[in-house]
């Protein structure tokens, strides 16, 4: 009995420690149970290429609303009624929310503290909220990132985070300017290059800038003439996520690896473009139909579906393939937007806009793999600048330029309306209609998602009446046309 007694001391005794210890006694030591910042910075580069690349954000809304594609096996998307409205959640949910932990990682570990990483992170949020602003306009962005604290956070009106980011791209851009010692680890976007990172973010401030410009002018023009200064200079310079066709996980979001992929045309838009101006980019773009070896296009926004894709041509190689870049921006449209600064009478350097506007297109062309000199100067011939026209003349070919960046191209689309060069129409509204009754020629934004409607439902109404109505029609701030 004694024994016994003994015995069921013991085991409580060692239950009741195991029980205080469970914690520390399952918790592998070598392994630690937070995140570390360069894998989650990585991870952020990559979540938020997934996302923009994303066969419906990109294919079904970018690249359907810039006119270069069509849906072949739906076609209510090209029409105007969207069926995914997930963008929204998987940017803050994924990208913004991995770059934002970097953040609480550092609040919780102030020793590790990296400031340049901390640059590049606050970097790449400002290239995602600003993506989030132009397509939604009024968004979440002082409070955002902050479930634990606010689960509804306010909408902060598009203008003010337009002027929020541009302050914070030039705070990491003083931070990157002195970088010291500490690496940038987990970067596959610059390589851990700050130098990078820096002419980085002056791009985007030029992007940013120009988008403002017809509606705030001067601050536009500072901002413009000040980034300049320090920016990309060549297509070696490109900023993208490098995917790679030979792992499986990491091949660009839409491709044709494994099987044909016929659920998009191009469209006659821009196949009867390229071929009016015998643009050497048409079997990049386009690749010939299978059956008859022409580029035949799509009729923008025809309900008719043609999922075997006969009589129509496809996408070209490079853009399905499981090695496209993923790209954040270019040296290209750097140059397109010092072409138009300089049409503006803007101070970016001693070139003229038509010798900007040239060296625009002839780095759209290297990026593209068109490196020929007399096939680019031949062309250049066929489409020369014309100052009175320069808003065609630019648009235009900064549409091509910005091809397979479907959302890029959309906004850009609404601020400039490009036509032709010759004052033809380019765009057309939808052969067979749109779907959205509101909607005739293009939306100008995309609705608050459901999930937000309902999880932030006061906060999402206010904003919604801050923009003048929840709709596909209602203007950015920025659109004056």
């Amino acid at each position: 009995m004694k024994l016994k007694l003994i015995f069921l001391l013991t085991a409580s005794i060692l239950a009741f420690t195991g029980c205080n210890n469970f914690e520390t006694l399952n918790t592998d030591p070598a392994r630690s149970s937070e995140t570390q910042p360069e894998f989650l910075l990585g991870n952020a580069e990559k979540r938020a290429s997934d996302l923009l690349y994303d066969t419906y954000f990109n294919g079904r809304i970018g690249m359907e609303l810039s006119q270069y594609w069509m849906g072949t096996d739906k076609t209510s998307d090209g029409r105007f009624l969207f069926t995914n409205d997930g963008l929204w959640s998987g940017m803050y949910a994924g990208p913004l929310m991995d770059l934002q932990e970097i953040q609480n990682y550092y609040d919780r570990h102030p020793e590790e503290t990296n400031p340049n990483i901390l640059a590049v992170s606050e970097i790449l949020k400002s290239w995602i909220f600003h993506i989030l602003t132009d397509v939604y306009v009024d968004i979440p962005y002082t409070q955002a990132l902050k479930g634990d604290v606010i689960p509804q956070p306010v909408f902060d009106k598009g203008k003010d985070v337009y002027s929020a980011l541009l302050v914070s791209l030039k705070k990491q851009i003083d931070v990157l300017s002195n970088p010291g010692t500490m690496a940038i680890r987990g970067d596959v976007v610059a390589n851990g290059s700050a130098a990078q990172w820096v002419r980085i973010a002056n791009a985007l401030r030029m992007r940013i800038a120009m988008r403002m410009a017809d509606a705030q002018p001067a601050e536009a023009k500072a901002i413009i003439e000040d980034a300049v200064k320090n920016t990309m200079v060549s297509v070696a310079q490109d900023a993208f996520f490098p995917y790679n066709v030979a792992t499986v996980t990491n091949r660009f979001p839409y491709n044709d690896v494994d099987r044909p992929l016929v659920e998009f045309a191009v469209t006659s838009t821009l196949v009867t473009y390229l071929q009016s101006v015998n643009d050497p980019r048409l079997p990049i773009f386009a690749r010939p139909d299978e059956t008859n070896g022409k580029y035949i296009g799509k009729v923008y926004g025809t309900e008719a579906n043609a999922p075997t894709m006969i009589g129509l041509s496809k996408p070209g190689v490079m853009a399905y393939s499981g090695s496209a870049k993923g790209y954040m921006i270019t040296y290209a449209e750097v140059a397109f937007l010092k072409a138009e600064a300089a049409a503006r009478g803007m101070a970016v350097g001693s070139a003229s806009a038509e010798e900007l506007y040239k060296e625009a297109v002839t780095a759209s062309m290297t990026q593209w793999g068109v490196t020929d000199a007399k096939v680019v100067a031949t062309y250049l011939e066929g489409v020369p600048y014309k100052g009175g026209t320069w808003k065609n003349v630019i648009g235009t070919q900064k549409w091509l330029a910005l091809y397979m960046q479907g959302i890029q191209s959309w906004m850009e689309r609404l601020r400039l309306d490009p036509k032709k060069p010759n004052g033809e129409v380019l765009f057309i509204p939808p052969a067979s209609g749109s779907l959205d009754p509101e909607v005739t020629d293009v939306p100008k934004r995309l609705k608050y998602p459901s999930s937000s409607r309902a999880a932030n439902a006061i906060n999402s109404e206010q904003a919604a009446k801050s923009i003048g109505g929840d709709t596909q029609a209602t203007k950015n701030w920025w659109d004056t046309l």
